[in-house]
Formats: C-alpha cells, structure tokens, sequence
C-alpha cells in the first residue's frame, strides 16, 4: 500500500507540473502552427487581429471568493473595467492583448490573453510574500524571512474525527507522529509526538502554549477550531531553543481569536449531531462452537499426555446449546451484544461572537459537547444508572482595551469542565470479560424469586484451577462512576509601544494562572450470584426442574459509596518582553529579549514534603534576525535556563541556535524562472536544546527510609528490626538532557498554485537520565541502582507538505493537498554490557522496539521435534510453535531473545486529500495512513492462562488453527489446549503482525444556500485498508479488547450573523 501511494503521489506531482505547461504549449502551437499563408488570408488575420473581441472573466482571492473592486486594463491604453459585486468583469480588447490586473493589497498580475475570451485568476496578497507573519515562540516572524522549522497551520484544517482536537493532527500537521489508540468519550485524544519519539527519558511530549500560557495535552484536546486564529508547530533548534528545557521535544503553540473592530457584533454558530459506532469489533466463537474447540482442546491434551480421551462436553449439551432449549441450564451468552450498543448519538454546539470598537475589542467563544458511549443500560428495573455519558462545557474569553494610542491591555481567559459518568468497572475490564469469559459457563442472570429486591446474576467455579469466574453483566450493572474535571487558564498581558524612544521598540508583560482539578465518587452494590446445580429433571409437559445455589460473597444490596480527589495543581507565570524590529534601507533587523519565570505547587493529601514544596524555573531567551534585500537571512536565539532539579552548579543551561537562509528567487539571475517558480528559498539550523524533565525530584539527594523492616532478624522470636535502608542513590553530577538538532529546509511555491516544503532533520540526544543496567549484583545495590546522563539516541527523518489550489472560474475551486512524515530513531547508548551478542542487543534499535523469539512455524511432525533444538520454554510438541536458535547453542531460551519487527509507534504517518467548491456545493475528503509500524498481539490465546481458566475463543483462531486435520506449518495459531502451554504463549515473531493502515480519515459535503447558512454530512473513519483486519491496527498491540476506534456519521448546520 506504501508502494502504491508514493507512486500515486509522484504521479499528482508530475501532472500538476506539466498541467500549466502543457496548457502554453498548446495554445503556442496552435497559433504557430498555421502553415503557409496566402496575401488573402495575412490580410484577413490582420484584421482580426486589430478587431477587438470582447471578454469576461473572473478575479477571485487566494480561497476563490469574489474581489470586488479589482482593476483589469488592457496594456498600453486606458481601457479598462472594474469586477463587480460577484468578481466579474467585461472589456472588449484585441485577441492577443496583455492585461494587467491590480487591486490593493494584492500582487499585480499579468495575463496574456493569446485568443482567450474568458479567464479565472486567483490574485495572491501581498501580504502571503512580503507581510505574512507567522507565530514563533515569544512573538511572530514575517514568514518572508522565516529560516526555521515552522509549520503554520490552518484552523479549518484541524476538523475534528472526535471531541479532541489530536485526532485530526495524522496526516494533516507535518511533521507530527500521532495515532489513536481508544475511541471512548472523554479518552479518545491521540497521542503524538513532533519528529517521532527521540528520547527513552521521563519526558517524550511536546511543550504546549495557549495564548502565552503553558497548558496539558487535555486542554489542547478540548480546543474548538473555531476559536483557533493560529496553530504553529515548532519543529528545529532555532524554533525551540528559545524555551531551554521546555523545548527539547518540539513546541505547540496556539493563539485564540481576539475581537475585531467592526459596526455590528459578528456571530457564528455550529451545531451538529453524530451517529457514532466501532470500527471493528472481533468476533467471538458462540457456545456451541466454543464447546466444541474445548473438546478438541481436551483432545489435544490427551493425545500429548497419552490418555483416552473422553469429551468435556457431550453431544447432547452442545445440541441443547445449540437448541437453546433452556437460558439457564444450556446458556449461549453474546456478552457483547449484552454490554455494548451497536450505535450511539452525540450532540456538539460551538457559538462565538466577535466585535469591538476603537477602545474596544472582544471574542467570546463556548462549545458544549455532549457524547454518549455505546455503554448498553441494563435491562433490569433494579439496575443502577450506569449508562457513559460524558459532558464538555468550553468557555474562552478575550477582551483587549486600548488605554493609550500606544498601550494596549488584554485578558484572555480558557475554561473547561468535565463531567463524565461510567460503569464502576474499568471500560477496558469490561470488553476485556465480553470477549474472554466462556460464553456456556453460567447465564448472565436467573429469574427473580418471590419477596426479592435484589437480582441474582449467574456463576460458576472454573473448571480446572479452582476459584470463581468473572459475570460481566453484573460487573457492568453494580456500579457508577462520576468524574469531574476542571482546567483553567488567564493570561493578563500590556504591550507598550515605546516608538518614542526609538522606532520599532516594544514591550510586553505577560502574568498568567493555570489551574486544574479533579474529584470522583463512586456508588455500588455488592452483587449476588447463584449458581445453577448439575443434576436437573423435566416434567410432564416438558418444563426444566433445576436448582440455584449461592456462590461466592454474600451480596449486600445497599448503595455504597467513595469518593476522592487528585493533587490540586496551580501555576503561576511572569514573562516580560522587548522586541525591536526596523527597515534601514534594504537591512531588516529583528530582535527579542525575554525574561521568564514560573512556579507550580501541587496539593497533595498525602503531605509529602517533595509535593509541598513548589516547582519554580526561570530563564532568559533571545533571538536576533536580519534580512537583506529580501535575499540573505539569518536568525539567531538562545535560551539560558534554571531548574531546581540539578544541585547548585548545574542549575543553569545554556542552549544556542543558528539558522541561515537564502531566498534564491529574489536574485537577479532567477529572473528568467520567475514566472513559473514564484519563490524559492533554501535555509538550514543548527542548535541545542534541554530536557530537565526527569522522573523523581531532586536526584541529586540521596534519600534513606530510617523505618524500613530490613533483613535483620534477632532475639528469641525472630522480631524483625528497623534499619535504615537507602531507597535512592543520589548523583552530584545529575544534569541536563541535551539534544542537537540539525535541519536542512526547501520552501518553493510555482506558477503560484502550488505550494511545497521539504525538511530533512537530525537530532542527537545525549544525557538522558536513566538507572544503571550494568552494575554487578554484589555490588549492593540491588533494584535501587544508581541514575546517571548516559543513554543516548539518534534521530533522523524528513517531513514535507504539497498544496495545489487553482481557481478555474467564480464557481469552481479545487484545493489538493498532501503530507509526509518519516522520523527514525536509534539507541546508542543504554549502559548494555560491551560483550552483548549483535543480534541480542538493543544498541542501533528504535526505542519502541518490539522483542521476542523468532518463529519458524509450527512443528508439524516428532522428526521435526527430534532434529530441531531443543526449546526450555515448558512441555511441546506437534502443532506448537517451533522457534529459531540465533545464538547457536542447540536450544530455545531468552538468551535467544531480538528486536524484531518495526516500532509500536509508527515510523511513516503520511495523508492527501482534496476539496472542491462548486456554486453553492463544496466537498472534502481526507485519507490518512500510517507505515513501518509493527503490533504484537497478546494475551489472546483461548481457555486458559496463568491465573486460570474460563475464557473464550475469538473466531478467527477457530477458522485457522493447527488440528489433525490441519497439520499445516503456516496456520495462524497453534493446537488448542486446555492447559496453559508456556511455549506456545511468548512474545515471538509467530503473533508479530503489520500495523501499517490506510483509512479515509473525514468526507464532508456542503450546501450554502444562503450566504449566511451552510448545512453538512461529515464521514469519519468510514473504512480502512489494512494487512492486519483482527482489530483496527490503529489500537497498536494487546488484544484489541479495549474502547474500539470510532466510524461517525454527522449531520451539522452552521450559522453566520
């Protein structure tokens, strides 16, 4: 599938680069290619040729909407016409006339006619070459003169598949890694990662800012797009190093829209409703199959061990079963179909308003999100509301005054609520039982007696080991969860400009506050369970006489209740700001000085003295840029940096970066290219950037419990003393992750439809903060080795991005755009014993890496048990897993253990798509994969494990798996058996499957019927191409028992005041 899209992408590439160009060829020829003329036919040629023919057109803007006002003259007279209200205009000028289209604010344009008697040109801004700014950290750059790694994204590409805004980042932010691994409400955000994973460290997320304000992925999630005015992704050292140690693993930073002066208050409104249902859902073996792959199991065991075999489940059970003759003696639980819906309805309403006047300006945005899981309500009047619902409500506030002409004030204020209501029971517990509990075992409940108040849910022992089995339903019915989630920010900021002083000074002071949350309670009852005798009788008229037993705990049918908080954490900020920027001549200088300082405190009621004192870091960051001519660019930045986590000495870094950039396009010699490559610019970086994002506090300080039990045993009773025991080495020397960053960078724009990026990056990772592994145990340490800066990782990998857009008419605008991302990391040092065998070491792997055995199929034969190496992995023997011996020592243990398969996470995340606008239509479509990434399944195998016994089977190991009658090497599962079989349950290529995907991400289609109302359907997920089809590759490796990715269908309507 791979293959097939780089083929598909070059090919999109080259027709739109040979589309234009064909276009002028022909029309050349046609008017070249005339043969011999005749004084006749000159004549009459020159007449129409001197006969001015009338045209129309179309002058629309970068998005294809209307310009009015545009003014469009014919080259060397002062003929000339004026669009309309829709764009349009008419004017009668000779065939091969030139005209020159002009309208302030945007380049000039020049067209040659060559016969042509209707046109459609999009006119560019100036403001997209020369003016346009892009947000950076601490400030913005125009993006002429831009040389770092800076992905500047649009709000209205950030549709969101879900509640949170990550899922829409694959494919569509370049140069992010991200999948999604759960569809359940309130959860369902991805997990992402700028350039790849490049650190094994405590910290592999990037650092997220919120109109100035540092906040978590949970508030990024919950950001409406339509209260987005820009989303930058900052990628390279120039483009981080200004945060030191916040920096390292890239930065995100998001700007909310401010109000606008305008006569009228502008409001736009969304709302929409979703049908929402999985992906994938696996298919489990019912009763009467699963009864009879037990039996064979037990077949299997007694063929192994050399016994007679004797069925578990006779042929009368299993047609009983099958017959459903009785619920309750012959059960056939579909525990799916028992917990979960097949469909559930959302509801989303995002309003906004905008405004302001000279003195004043506001924008005022809130979104409630209201989603329903596919959680089924038990059906019994006793049951508690257990129903998943999960509740978002979204405010964002920001108001900006004008004191002075020359000082500004603004308030911007984010907060968001959270309310989710659940089963007790974990969700992922719950798919996890629907699918591995035995589905003949015992009925889900049992018929309630005279006088009770309470329901009786069914049970029964396990069948081999001892102990109860697992009731889902009752599981699913006995208990509620209710969380409550509450995040806020307020950013208070003042710019002053200081042009008094000297031209282009400014300055700025930021104060802001970050807050969040979070407190649970929980109700339950204690459930009862019967179990339903053996021995059972049928009467005269055919009814079923048994007997129910109590099984377990008593139940106890009173409401109980618990409820908890999480460490309450604020944060508190100070930024301050000077910002020089100033034209002398064709000399354009930039600079920006910054001083930082912020403190956390967590409210712990454990009253630990690590989590009472406060969190504190303060810095210095800087950056220097200069542009001459609009051809040489160069920016320089640093940031000098303090963190309590290292002892006094080492609390402060230094972190520098360098860029430089030629615009080619701009030079004298690129003249004659101009007109089909409108600019080009190459720029490379080279930096340094920190990390002091460790996972304890403080590991400079050795710490000694004076309290600990010990191994000291004394006296006549053997009393166990107290001693002291140290439970942390601490390192003098513990310091900052560092990273080198590199980036080599082409941005290109032709004909001036199509926009290209290309980055090409290194990072080498050093310092990382890690325990000893190499240690002998003598030493003394035991589990508390020491840490020390000695792991290492390298980086490397290309992100880049391909936009098409062409206006062809008013009414016609097509967009196509693309995106690719490759990061590959390495480890290069992990303290690994120098005398490690090749195969055997993780050095030169990527940190997600996946081990294992290698698997050559299974043994099909004795001869083939006979002549292979002997495996110590536990009792084999036809039908299991054959493994290879890669060290050569003539047998199968961990010693034989590598890294196979590609990462968990995936190395290539890639998307392309489309949207076209026609009158009042437009549509939209976006694909999304993902490429060398690995899963490995897991904890699958049916009927038992290590802690027992009782679980399903999942179809598709019925429908392939080695038998007698299947004595196939290549089957994709081994013999079945009712006995735990180590060798055949370790982790080894056998269950190593391709996690590589390609899915249609979002389809939308519109109508505008009005220009103040649109109405839309909206697809997501709506399927997906894939090697691997037992659960979506999307939910990487497990067993896919867990929230199941989502397909939504939504229908929506928005509003324009």
């Amino acid at each position: 599938m791979k293959s097939k899209f780089c083929c598909w992408q070059r090919l999109l590439l080259m027709l739109l680069l040979l589309f234009e160009s064909s276009l002028i060829t022909l029309q050349a020829e046609l008017l070249n290619n005339s043969g011999p003329t005749t004084a006749k036919e000159w004549n009459t040629n020159k007449m129409l040729q001197n006969e001015k023919t009338a045209i129309k057109g179309f002058i629309g803007d970068e998005n294809g909407e209307p310009i009015v006002g545009a003014t469009v003259r014919e080259r060397g007279s002062a003929n000339a016409a004026i669009t309309d209200a829709d764009g349009t205009f008419s004017l009668k000028v000779l065939p091969n006339a030139t005209l020159d289209i002009a309208y302030i604010g945007y380049q000039n344009k020049e067209i040659r006619l060559k016969g042509r008697t209707f046109i459609a040109i999009s006119m560019i801004p100036n403001n997209k070459v020369l003016d346009e700014v892009v947000v950076v950290g601490f400030g913005k750059q125009k993006k002429e003169s831009l040389v770092g790694a800076v992905q500047s994204v649009k709000p209205q590409d950030l549709k969101m598949t879900s509640s949170s805004l990550t899922t829409s980042f694959a494919g569509n932010v370049p140069g992010i890694i991200a999948r999604q691994t759960t569809g359940e409400p309130g959860y369902d955000n991805a997990e992402f990662y700028i350039r790849g994973v490049s650190t094994f460290g405590a910290n592999k997320n990037p650092l997220i800012i919120l109109d100035g304000v540092e906040i978590s992925v949970t508030m990024l999630n919950n950001i409406p797009p339509e209260s987005i005015e820009s989303f930058s992704v900052l990628k390279d050292a120039t483009a981080t190093s200004l945060y030191g140690s916040r920096g390292a693993n890239g930065v995100i930073i998001v700007n909310t829209k401010q109000g606008t002066l305008s006569e009228k208050m502008q409001m736009e409104v969304r709302l929409d409703n979703t049908f929402s249902s999985p992906t994938k859902v696996q298919d489990m073996a019912d009763g009467p199959t699963f009864m009879q792959m037990y039996n064979e199991a037990v077949y299997n065991e007694s063929k192994a061990a050399g016994k007679v075999y004797t069925p578990y489940y006779t042929d009368d059970k299993i047609l009983n079963t099958r017959e459903r003759v009785n619920p309750y003696l012959f059960p056939d639980n579909n525990w799916y179909d028992m917990l979960f819906k097949k469909v559930a309805m959302n509801q989303n309403l995002n309003l906004n308003i905008r405004g302001g006047s000279k003195m004043l300006t506001y924008f005022l945005n809130a979104g409630i999100f209201y989603e329903n899981g596919i959680i089924r309500q038990p059906k019994e009047g006793l049951a508690l509301d257990v129903s998943m619902r999960s509740k978002k409500y979204l405010f964002q506030s920001n108001v900006t005054a004008r004191i002075t002409s020359t000082t500004k004030i603004g308030l911007n204020m984010n907060t968001q609520l959270f309310y989710y209501h659940a089963p007790k029971e974990s969700i992922s517990n719950l798919f996890y039982y629907t699918m591995r509990v035995s589905p003949v075992s015992f009925p889900a409940t049992l018929p309630a007696q005279s006088g009770d108040t309470y329901v009786r849910y069914g049970l029964n022992t396990r069948q081999g080991v001892g102990g109860l089995q697992t009731n889902p339903y009752a599981l699913l019915s006995t208990g509620y969860t209710e969380r409550n989630y509450v995040y806020s920010t307020t950013a208070f900021n003042i710019d002053q400009d200081l042009k008094f002083i000297t031209p282009g000074l400014k300055a700025n002071a930021l104060a802001s506050f970050y807050s969040y949350s979070f407190n649970w309670l929980d109700h339950w009852i204690v459930p009862f369970y019967y179990k339903v005798s053996d021995n059972y009788s049928v009467d005269g008229d055919g009814n079923y006489i048994y007997d129910t037993e109590t099984i377990g705990s008593p139940g106890q049918p009173y409401l109980q209740s618990n409820s908890g908080r999480d460490p309450t954490q604020t944060v508190w900020s100070l930024q301050a700001k000077l910002d020089y920027g100033r034209m002398f001549g064709k000399h354009d200088v930039g600079a920006t000085l910054v001083y930082h300082m912020k403190e956390t405190k967590r409210v712990n009621d454990s009253r630990n003295e690590y989590d009472l004192l406060p969190y504190r870091e303060q810095g210095f960051a800087g950056r220097l840029t200069y542009n001459y001519g609009h051809r040489y660019l160069m920016e320089a930045t640093f940031g000098y940096n303090g963190s309590e986590n290292f002892r006094k000495g080492n609390r402060f870094g230094f972190f520098p970066a360098f860029a430089l950039g030629w615009t080619m396009s701009n030079e004298a010699f690129f003249k004659p290219l101009k007109e089909y490559v409108h600019s080009f610019k190459v720029r490379g970086s080279y930096g340094l950037v920190g990390n002091d994002a460790l996972a304890s506090r403080f590991p400079y300080v050795t710490t000694v419990n004076m309290s600990s039990g010990g191994g000291w045993w004394v006296g006549d009773n053997y009393s166990n003393i107290n001693v002291p025991l140290v439970t942390t080495y601490g390192n003098i020397n513990a310091t900052w992750e560092k990273a080198k960053k590199l980036n080599i960078g082409v941005d290109m724009n032709i004909s001036g439809d199509i926009d290209f990026t290309f980055d090409y990056f290194t990072e080498h990772r050093t310092g990382i903060f890690m325990q000893r592994q190499t240690l002998l145990s003598f030493a003394g340490y035991g589990s508390n080795r020491p840490y020390a800066n000695i792991g290492a990782v390298k980086n490397r990998g290309v992100d880049m991005s391909l936009v098409y857009s062409k206006v062809f008419t008013k009414d016609f605008t097509v967009k196509v755009n693309g995106s690719f991302t490759y990061a590959h990391n390495e480890m290069t040092d992990i303290d690994e014993p120098k005398n490690v065998e090749g195969y055997f070491s993780r050095i030169g792997h990527p940190i997600n890496s996946i081990r294992g055995l290698v698997a050559d199929g299974l043994f099909t034969s004795q001869e083939e048990i006979d002549n292979s190496p002997k495996q110590e992995l536990g009792a084999y023997t036809v039908g299991d897993i054959k493994y290879k011996d890669l060290n050569g020592d003539n047998k199968i243990d961990m010693n034989d253990v590598t890294t196979i398969g590609h990462p968990e996470i995936p190395e290539i995340i890639y998307g392309f798509g489309s949207s076209v606008k026609y009158k009042k239509w437009d549509m939209a479509f976006m694909f999304q994969g993902a490429g060398k990434v690995s899963l490995m399944m897991n904890d699958i195998h049916p009927f038992v494990d290590k802690s027992g016994d009782g679980y399903g089977i999942a179809q598709y190991i019925v429908n392939d798996h080695w038998s007698d009658a299947n004595n196939r090497a290549d089957a994709a599962y081994p013999r079945l058996s009712s006995t735990y079989i180590n060798n055949n349950v370790q982790r080894s290529s056998f269950y190593l499957r391709s996690g590589s995907y390609l899915r249609l991400k979002t389809a939308e289609i519109g109508y505008t019927p009005v220009s103040w109302l649109r109405v839309y359907v909206a697809t997501t997920n709506l399927f997906t191409i894939s090697p691997f089809r037992t659960w979506d590759p999307e939910m990487g490796s497990g067993n896919g028992l867990k929230y199941p990715l989502q397909r939504t269908f939504k229908i929506g309507i928005q509003f324009h005041y």
